[in-house]
């Protein structure tokens, strides 16, 4: 069922076609521990370290066909850094990532070339969203540099932190001479439908592209909500959830601080009520392409 068009708190009505397509894309494919996917009463240390069960991890963004022009929901991952040993340059980094991930990448995963093989420019990209900062979501945007990258001001504060890539946070791959990083904020809403969130960002001006405070995962992890007449609503999250299915039986994934993630769990679900047939789609999902399929489905028939 599509969202009405009543409009948000403090945001224009949804026209009737500010977005044409909502396409997602593979920047490679890795493995990480069953204990770290769904959950484990293990000490993360324990399963990394001595954890048997490898499951499938899609890499996964984005690709918002606006109006105003292309737009991205982070950018993937470097295939650099399964080849470069000097990608991560503390050698804890470098000793962990094969403890914690197995990479399976090729020089066409990278965003440019993904894009390109879809018919898509890396050059046309004029905003990526950035649902946080680990390395796997921002991987590409030394290809897209003249493009706007947004991110969350509180996402942004953990670069000022001590050592962010103890959090896989690799400031070197982030802070690029030519990255135009934009930090948002969020502006509080009477809107009921987002009760419990800290605020909204209105994207466009339009009302079709939301975005929402979800932190847990990191603490300044947003997601995006995608409106638009004759789709249902669909919510892109980062790293919130790893599968629709795990986040539908309560399931948190094994890294992120437990107490917030359960409260961000419980904004979507609220979402959810409000917004009769929300799709709620993780860049980790496999089944992130048809849950988008589905969701947008009733454009294509008509």
């Amino acid at each position: 069922m599509a969202d009405d068009q009543t409009g948000l708190s403090g945001t224009p009505t949804i026209p009737g076609r500010s977005i044409t397509a909502l396409r997602v894309f593979s920047s490679g494919r890795a493995e990480q521990h069953k204990e770290h996917r769904q959950g484990s009463a293990l000490p993360q240390l324990w399963w990394v370290f001595f954890g048997r069960s490898w499951v499938p991890l899609p890499l996964q963004f984005f690709l918002i066909e606006h109006h105003t022009g292309p737009i991205l929901f982070d950018t993937g991952i470097d295939p650099a850094i399964a080849t470069d040993k000097s990608y991560i340059r503390q050698a804890i980094g470098r000793f962990l990532l094969p403890r914690i991930f197995r990479l399976h990448l090729t020089a066409r995963d990278r965003v440019d070339h993904v894009l390109a093989d879809a018919g898509v420019a890396a050059s046309d990209i004029r905003t990526a969203i950035i649902s946080h900062l680990h390395f796997d979501h921002v991987g590409g945007i030394a290809q897209i540099p003249q493009a706007d990258l947004l991110v969350s001001e509180r996402e942004w504060k953990i670069l000022s932190e001590p050592h962010p890539e103890r959090e896989w946070i690799l400031r070197e791959h982030i802070e690029l001479p030519a990255a135009k990083w934009r930090q948002i904020s969020f502006t509080p809403s009477d809107d009921p439908r987002f009760e419990g969130f800290d605020g909204i960002h209105d994207v466009m001006g339009d009302g079709s592209m939301i975005l929402l405070p979800t932190p847990g995962h990191t603490p300044g992890s947003i997601s995006l909500l995608i409106r638009q007449d004759g789709w249902d609503p669909i919510l892109l999250v980062g790293d919130l959830t790893y599968e629709t299915a795990l986040f539908e039986q309560g399931v948190f994934p094994g890294t992120g601080d437990r107490k917030t993630l359960g409260a961000s769990f419980a904004n979507v679900r609220r979402l959810k009520e409000k917004l009769p047939g929300l799709a709620i789609v993780a860049s980790h999902d496999l089944g992130a392409e048809a849950a988008v399929l589905r969701a947008t489905r009733r454009s294509s028939e008509t």
